[in-house]
């Protein structure tokens, strides 16, 4: 009886999340994003999108962030630490495959619980440090730095702002979510 409902209508067996089988379904996810990502521009590049991404602050708990280079790097954190940052609703398995390759070879795709600034809470999806842990020093990402470096390597002198959230609707507000 169970392998009946293992089959779609064609009766093709339908287990595991092959996007080419035919029984693959893709549901829209949230991803937590706390560095590069958090930036709309990034972010629209990475997924070669033209549009400004929908962006909600959120966080999540049990994870703090260390430093690989100039880019923070999620890790377990056993005192329950939060980490600050946004959540954006991945539109395609294409959009997940563009953000795994963004992400290297150095992170890795797994679930975590979001909270969004409302208080709602969310499963979701964020990268994580997949790296030796000998290779992060202590840290912290600081998303105005980052963009104001971006900025001037394109040779703008435009003004640095610390958070950029896109919200429904297209406006953007300058806050961070405590």
């Amino acid at each position: 009886m169970a392998r009946k409902f293992l089959m779609n209508a064609e009766g093709v067996h339908c287990r595991g999340l092959d996007p080419n089988n035919p029984c693959y379904a893709f549901y829209k996810k949230f991803y937590f994003f706390y560095g590069t990502l958090m930036d709309p521009a990034t972010l629209a590049k990475v997924l070669g999108r033209s549009d400004q991404p929908v962006l909600r602050p959120a966080k999540i708990t049990g994870y703090r962030c260390m430093m690989w280079g100039p880019y923070p790097a999620l890790i377990d954190d056993r005192s329950g630490g939060t980490v600050h940052g946004i959540a954006y609703e991945v539109q395609s398995p294409e959009e997940v495959e563009l953000l795994e390759a963004y992400e290297t070879e150095r992170y890795y795709d797994t679930g975590c619980s979001i909270t969004l600034e409302d208080g709602t809470r969310v499963s979701g999806r964020t990268f994580k440090w997949y790296g030796k842990r000998d290779d992060l020093v202590e840290g912290a990402f600081s998303l105005e730095d980052w963009v104001a470096g971006k900025l001037l390597e394109c040779g703008s002198e435009a003004p640095k702002k610390a958070f950029i959230y896109s919200e429904p609707g297209g406006q953007s507000t300058n806050r961070k979510f405590a």
